[in-house]
């Protein structure tokens, strides 16, 4: 039985398109039995096409070197080696000996071993004694050693075409990373981005714009991971829902968005909102937990003749995505004219703030704190108001919002801050200086530590002392969860100097433990326990209940927004002596404070019937 032979690692040197004879005129190509397939003109030449093809190459010739070579193997050992040959029926010519060399390859459709040769003397001397022309051989002699050239010629472009599928392939994935999430698997903001280009500038379409609700909760809950799981399930929500109806992609956190192509009326798209919704709200597993996340959606509408960039028409549907989570979360809103007609005038009354913050605009308005038992003042509360050249004094109410959505309160908050520190220097020349100047702070401020360095800086260069500024904070604050940390804070506030108050008391739900941990030496009953409680019984009976938790506390109590004399006299009798409202005095200008603190008698109040009368 023939052995069986192993396949050679020897690169195939492949010649199509091209005639072999062309390339190596003096060659045999055989086939794995040793049959003698294709010759070149030399070699048919001096035997025949009879007495050469179809017939086993050891009847043309033998192998004289290397010695070991063992015919039954045929030249599968020898590949690529110099071979020293012998042609048969040549006659006793010493020209008879040529050398070659082997090599597998490929000619078109045949496949085989080809053995290249050279005459072992000089081709002159081999033509005229076998009746041959130069030509036979070619351009040039040794014909053989062109071998090992195409061979290698034949290997680097092997390489290549490898090389070249590698790069293709590098290119691909490196193509797909680029233009998708590696998380979800969805196009990613790049990709999604060059898409709606592309349609937006030959169709109408709608683009849908998706927050996850509750993703920081699950987040800080219970991991990184359940995240991550909570944005695979929106993603898989999404290809359910939307399927072949929309191009999906993520954005990037928690947000994600649709491109729905030629879409159908407004009431189609909510339906399919809606359906994304609660698909979005099913529950989903984590580690044996059952999690849900909720949904909100603002939609936007454009087409080719509506001039429309893809970013404009993305930051259609961000509008109507934020009007949502402003109203409550977890409904679906589509981006109108009435509500781009309010981000215009949103984005207005912001460059005028931005105007207003490099023109000093923004000052502290004083309003008195004065106790009713004697008129003395107590101090003052610094409150913020914008002085517009055009419009003249704004209060909170119509910027306040605004500025917090634009990232505007910290700076607005400073320059009142040194507004009133300002007031507080300037009275101190006075005969009538300021007692106390109460500023209102965030627990943002709170948990600063450089807000607290920068706040004794201010003072110490106005050469003021903590022990005159007392600080509000919202009673909400002690809500929170770091209700510790804001203690903390609180604590090391009081520990340099600074007094504390507690303002809006009884509407943030602080319980009696928090009040007691906290360091505050003033609650402000907030002026819906104060205001109309002689007409009200149950307003009476809440407010008696504030002011009693206070005082049994130890703290001083301060009544806002009280206008009504008999509501004062109620609360008098109750044990709260100290007022802040407009019966007592309206906020005012700095100059327009000081000149009123100037002016008063000190003597005690009269009583506020009369005086209101």
């Amino acid at each position: 039985m023939e052995q069986e032979r192993e396949p050679s690692d020897k690169p195939v040197v492949a010649f199509a398109p091209y005639d072999l004879g062309q390339i190596l005129p003096f060659f045999l190509m055989i086939n794995d039995s040793g049959i003698v397939t294709n010759a070149g003109r030399a070699i048919l030449k001096l035997f025949g096409d009879e007495k050469i093809i179809g017939r086993s190459v050891f009847e043309i010739l033998s192998v004289k070197k290397p010695r070991r070579f063992d015919p039954t193997n045929g030249f599968r050992d020898v590949l690529g080696q110099r071979l020293r040959l012998e042609l048969h029926g040549l006659g006793a010519l010493a020209t008879s000996d040529i050398f070659g060399m082997a090599f597998p390859a490929a000619n078109h459709d045949t496949a085989g071993i080809v053995i290249a040769a050279t005459p072992g003397v000089n081709v002159g001397s081999f033509v005229e004694t076998h009746g041959l022309r130069v030509s036979d051989f070619g351009p040039a002699d040794g014909s053989a050693d062109l071998l090992p050239l195409l061979a290698m010629q034949s290997d680097m472009l092997e390489d290549s075409k490898k090389q070249s599928k590698r790069l293709r392939e590098a290119r691909d994935a490196a193509e797909r990373l680029a233009n998708h999430d590696a998380l979800t698997g969805l196009p990613n903001r790049r990709a999604f981005m060059k898409k709606l280009s592309v349609a937006l500038a030959i169709q109408s379409v709608a683009v849908v714009h998706i927050d996850l609700d509750r993703f920081k909760e699950i987040n800080d809950s219970y991991g990184h991971a359940a995240g991550d799981a909570a944005l695979k399930h929106a993603a898989e929500a999404m290809t359910d829902i939307l399927g072949g109806l929309a191009y999906c992609a993520r954005l990037g956190g928690d947000e994600f968005v649709a491109m729905i192509e030629a879409p159908e009326a407004d009431i189609v798209l909510h339906q399919l909102s809606e359906a994304l919704i609660a698909r979005l709200s099913d529950p989903f597993m984590h580690e044996s937990e059952l999690l849900s996340v909720g949904v909100s959606i603002g939609m936007a509408r454009a087409g080719p003749a509506s001039g429309l960039t893809a970013d404009d028409i993305l930051h259609q549907a961000d509008l109507a995505l934020y009007s949502v989570k402003r109203s409550g979360r977890g409904h679906i809103q589509m981006c109108t004219p009435a509500l781009l007609n309010e981000q215009l005038a949103f984005q207005s009354l912001i460059s005028e703030m931005r105007r207003g913050l490099a023109e000093q605009e923004f000052k502290a308005y004083l309003q008195p704190q004065v106790e009713a038992r004697t008129g003395r003042v107590l101090g003052f509360e610094a409150l913020a108001r914008w002085n517009h050249p055009d419009r003249g004094v704004i209060t909170p109410p119509h910027f306040l919002q605004e500025a917090e959505r634009a990232g505007l309160m910290q700076e607005i908050d400073k320059q009142i801050r040194s507004s009133a520190l300002d007031a507080l220097r300037m009275s101190d020349r006075s005969t009538t200086p300021i007692p106390k100047i109460s500023l209102n702070v965030t627990i943002k401020d709170l948990m600063d530590p450089c807000f607290r360095e920068t706040l004794i800086w201010d003072l110490q260069s106005k050469s003021l002392r903590p022990e005159r500024v007392q600080l509000e904070i919202v009673e909400a604050v002690l809500f929170d969860q770091n209700t510790d940390s804001i203690t903390a804070a609180c604590k090391s506030f009081v520990n340099e100097g600074f007094a504390l108050a507690l303002d809006d008391f009884g509407t943030g739900h602080a319980s009696v433990l928090s009040l007691m941990n906290l360091p505050v030496s003033v609650a402000k009953v907030d002026r819906a326990f104060t205001n109309g409680l002689t007409a009200d019984s149950r307003t009476a009976a809440m407010a008696k209940a504030l002011v009693g938790i206070a005082q049994t506390l130890g703290l001083d109590v301060l009544a806002e927004g009280v206008n009504d004399p008999e509501d004062v006299d109620a609360l008098r009798q109750m044990g709260c002596e100290a007022f802040q409202s407009f019966l007592f005095g309206r906020p005012m200008a700095i100059a327009d404070a000081l000149a009123w603190l100037a002016a008063r008698p000190p003597v005690p109040m009269s009583v506020l019937k009369d005086a209101s009368g």
